[in-house]
C-alpha cells in the first residue's frame, strides 16, 4: 500500500500517490476555496483493525452512531 520508496515515483504505493493527487488538486484550485483534509489509514487483518498512522492503536472496534454514522 505504501510502496518500497516514497521518494521514487515509480515505486510509490497507492497511499502516497493518492495523497499526492489530493494535495495537487487542492494546490491547483482557486485560492478563494478553503479545504479541510482528514486522513485515516487502517488495516483490517484477521478481524483485527490497526491504525497505520499510530502504531499504539491496535485491535480497534467498529462502532455506529445515528449522528456520526459508522466509525472506528
Amino acid at each position: 500500500m505504501q510502496g518500497p520508496s516514497i521518494n521514487d515515483q515509480e515505486q510509490k504505493g497507492i497511499i502516497p500517490r493518492v495523497v499526492s493527487a489530493i494535495f495537487s488538486q487542492v494546490n491547483n484550485s482557486p485560492k478563494h476555496i478553503e479545504f479541510v483534509v482528514k486522513l485515516s489509514i487502517v488495516e483490517i487483518y484477521l478481524e483485527r483493525i490497526k491504525d497505520l498512522l499510530d502504531a499504539t492503536k491496535i485491535n480497534l472496534s467498529i462502532r455506529e452512531d445515528q449522528t456520526k454514522g459508522v466509525y472506528i
